[in-house]
């Protein structure tokens, strides 16, 4: 098979990026806003936008000259989040936990070796932990993979483990697959995992498993922050996960 032209490959991945940014801003937004929130260039940043109007998924005010999404977006995929992920209820979740404890809030699934950050909602204090939705991390070195690996199966977390390895990113050398397996079950048994520094120095994050995938493949929540801001809070902060985790339930059921 051919490869991509890197040209097309780095558009589409634009594209994305520029509707997961008004999903983040909710608002519609000039090209200057668009392109300085995502470091394009003006003028590529012009063309994409115009592009995507002209296809019908952005519509443009010749008032303000702003662009925003269009019905058409809303309708895409539409039916992936009534089906599979119930994401309305864990999106209305997500927001609870960020409004009770400032934290940034991650939703985060199992992509081959890494975990990957399905959904963010970034806390608006001046020190905050920065991730963006779409971003990766080797699931041997998070503490949501730590969460995900717990709730597999022992034979395919084993797979998923080495697979992890395979991807390793840490200054240091990795750890063995045991250790890793052994973390993971660690979490399974606690219900969640915390963990300060495993890849941002004094950050830290605390995640639990959440069962409300298709097919019951693994999801996890977390809240990030600085390492300050959990001390004499994790009972509280762990109370507030779980809690959204019982008002989630009903949903769970539904999809299963």
């Amino acid at each position: 098979m051919r490869s991509p032209d890197a040209s097309i490959v780095k558009s589409a991945a634009r594209t994305l990026e520029i509707f997961e940014y008004f999903d983040a801003v909710r608002r519609p937004a000039p090209i200057h806003d668009v392109a300085q929130a995502l470091g394009y260039p003006h003028s590529s940043t012009a063309a994409l936008l115009r592009s995507l109007a002209d296809l019908g998924y952005l519509e443009y005010s010749i008032t303000d000259k702003t662009f925003f999404p269009s019905i058409r977006v809303s309708l895409l995929g539409h039916w992936v989040g009534e089906e599979i992920l119930s994401l309305r209820g864990i999106q209305h979740q997500m927001r609870a936990i960020a409004d009770a404890t400032g934290m940034t809030v991650v939703l985060g699934s199992i992509s081959d070796g890494y975990c990957q950050y399905v959904r963010v909602l970034e806390a608006e204090t001046p020190i905050r932990y920065h991730v963006k939705a779409g971003d990766r991390r080797c699931l041997a070195r998070s503490t949501l993979g730590h969460v995900l690996l717990g709730q597999e199966p022992a034979e395919r977390r084993r797979i998923l483990i080495l697979r992890a390895l395979a991807t390793w990113d840490g200054p240091e050398a990795a750890p063995a697959a045991e250790a890793i397996e052994k973390q993971a079950g660690q979490a399974a048994a606690r219900g969640f995992a915390f963990n300060v520094g495993l890849v941002t120095p004094h950050a830290a994050m605390l995640a639990v498993p959440l069962r409300a995938g298709y097919a019951n493949r693994p999801l996890a929540l977390a809240v990030a922050a600085a390492e300050p801001f959990f001390q004499g809070r994790r009972t509280e902060i762990l109370d507030i996960l779980r809690s959204a985790l019982t008002d989630l339930a009903p949903a769970e059921r539904a999809s299963a």
